[in-house]
C-alpha cells in the first residue's frame, strides 16, 4: 500500500527530530592509518558533524561563526552529497549485508525525501534545508542569496532552491543504487515514487528542471528544443532509464525512445566528454558522466545503444587513464571503468593511490559575517566533505577491487 503524503511527512519529521550537535565527533585518523581505519573514522565524522536530519552538509562551520547544529556553511551541493552518501551506504550494504547499514541508508533516503517535502511542491527538491527561526549569515555569502526561502510546507525551515543538472545526476545515481542494492520492498517504493515525481516533473516541463515558480532553473536544461550540452543528453537518458526501471511506467520508456529516435540524444551522448580544447575540460563534468554511465550502460540491453554508450565511456577513458590520481573522484573513474568494461586497470600506481585516499582536514579560518549591525570578522573551525572518499572506498569494496585489509 502506498503511504499517504501525511504519513510520509510524519515519518520524515520523526527521523529528523534530533539534529547533531556541533563537533560531536573529534577523533581524526592519521595519515599512516590503514585505509579501512581512515574510512571508518571519516564516516563517523560525517555522521557526527555533518548530519542534518538525514541530509549531509558538505561544509560545516562551527561556533562561534556557526551554530550548535550543523547548518552553517556553503550548502549549494548538500543534496548531491546526500545522494552520494546514499550510494556509498548502498554499496556498503551490498558488500557487507549489514542490516545496520541498510537502516542508515533508509535514514539518508528520508533526508532526500525531506529535501523534497520542504519545498511544498511534489518533484521540486531543495539543494539544502535548515531548521532555523531566522535567516542565517551564510545565505548572503555563498551561492545565490535570492534562492533561500521560508518553507510553507514545514514551518520553521528555510530551503535553498534552483536545483541544477548535477543534482539530477546525483539523484539517479544515489537513489538508483539504493533501489537496486539496498532498499527493502517498502523503501524501494519510496525511492521509485521519489524518482517518479522528480523526473516526471522534468518530462512534464519538456525535459527541463523547473523550480516552484515553474520556471527553468539556471542549469536545468535537458530540453530537445533548446541548445544544450551533449552531457545533458547523456544525463537525461540515464535519468529516464533509471526511472523507467524503478517505476515500470511506460511514459519513461516512451520518452527515452523519443529523445533517441527524434532528437538523437544517443549520438549526443557519445560526445559528452570534452577532449579539446584543454581549458574547456571541467572535473565536475567527468563526475556527472561517470555517474550517468554507471546506471545507463549496465541497464541498457539494446546492443546498438550499448555500443554508443561504450564509445562515450572509451572517450572518457582516453582522458581518465592519464590522470594523476590525486583525487578520490579520479580513483573512482578507474574503478568504474574496470567495472563497466571488464578490462583490468589495477596496477601498482592505482593501488598506491587507493591506499592513500583521504577525506578532509579540519581548519581554523576567519569568516566575514554580515549582521544587522554591519560586518564582523569571526574565527572558527570548519570541515569539508568526505563523501567522495567513503563512496569510492565502498564502491571498490562492493566490486572486490579494494582489499578489506588495506
Amino acid at each position: 500500500m502506498k503511504p499517504s503524503a501525511t504519513v510520509v511527512l510524519t515519518v520524515l519529521l520523526c527521523l529528523g527530530s534530533e539534529p547533531a550537535l556541533a563537533q560531536k565527533v573529534n577523533r581524526f585518523p592519521k595519515r599512516n592509518d590503514p585505509l579501512h581505519v581512515r574510512v571508518a573514522l571519516f564516516d563517523e565524522l560525517v555522521r557526527g558533524n555533518h548530519w542534518n536530519e538525514g541530509a549531509i552538509m558538505q561544509h560545516v562551520i562551527f561556533p562561534p561563526a556557526g551554530r550548535e547544529t550543523p547548518i552553517v556553511g556553503s550548502q549549494e551541493d548538500c543534496a548531491g552529497h546526500t545522494a552520494l552518501y546514499l550510494a556509498a551506504c548502498s554499496h556498503r550494504y551490498a558488500a557487507t549485508q549489514d542490516p545496520q547499514i541498510r537502516g542508515l541508508a533508509d535514514e539518508v533516503m528520508a533526508g532526500l525525501l525531506k529535501l523534497e517535502a520542504v519545498t511544498g511542491v511534489p518533484g521540486v527538491v531543495a539543494r539544502s534545508f535548515n531548521r532555523t527561526d531566522a535567516p542565517l549569515w551564510h545565505e548572503q555569502v555563498y551561492f545565490f542569496p535570492q534562492e533561500w526561502h521560508w518553507s510553507s510546507a514545514l514551518p520553521g525551515y528555510r530551503w535553498e532552491g534552483d536545483l541544477s543538472s548535477d543534482k539530477f545526476t546525483d539523484f539517479l545515481f544515489g537513489v538508483g543504487a539504493y533501489w537496486e542494492l539496498c532498499a527493502d520492498e517498502t523503501h524501494k517504493k519510496w525511492a521509485a515514487d521519489f524518482m517518479d515525481r522528480f523526473v516526471g516533473r522534468c518530462v512534464d516541463f519538456n525535459f527541463k528542471m523547473v523550480d516552484v515558480d515553474n520556471k527553468m532553473t539556471l542549469w536545468g536544461n535537458f530540453c530537445p528544443d533548446l541548445p544544450h550540452q551533449p552531457l545533458n543528453s547523456l544525463e537525461m537518458l540515464a535519468g529516464l532509464k533509471v526511472t523507467w526501471r524503478m517505476t515500470g511506467k511506460d511514459r519513461y520508456r516512451a520518452a527515452y525512445a523519443m529523445l533517441i529516435d527524434r532528437y538523437h540524444y544517443d549520438d549526443d551522448a557519445i560526445l559528452a566528454k570534452v577532449l579539446w580544447p584543454e581549458e574547456w575540460k571541467t572535473p565536475w563534468d567527468d563526475e556527472l558522466a561517470a555517474k550517468a554511465l554507471y546506471m545507463l550502460y549496465r541497464w541498457e540491453t539494446d546492443p546498438s545503444l550499448r555500443i554508443k554508450y561504450r564509445m562515450c565511456l572509451n572517450r572518457h577513458w582516453h582522458d581518465w587513464k592519464n590522470s594523476e590520481l590525486k583525487t578520490n573522484e579520479e580513483i573512482f573513474y578507474h574503478l568504474l571503468y574496470q567495472v563497466l568494461s571488464g578490462e583490468s586497470v589495477m596496477n601498482p600506481r592505482l593501488v598506491r593511490a587507493i591506499q592513500g585516499m583521504w577525506g578532509f582536514d579540519r581548519r581554523r579560518s576567519r569568516f566575514t559575517i554580515p549582521t544587522p549591525q554591519g560586518i564582523k570578522t569571526v574565527e572558527a573551525e570548519e570541515e569539508g566533505e568526505a563523501t567522495s572518499l567513503i563512496h569510492t572506498y565502498w564502491f571498490g569494496r562492493h566490486y572486490n577491487l579494494i582489499d578489506p585489509a588495506w
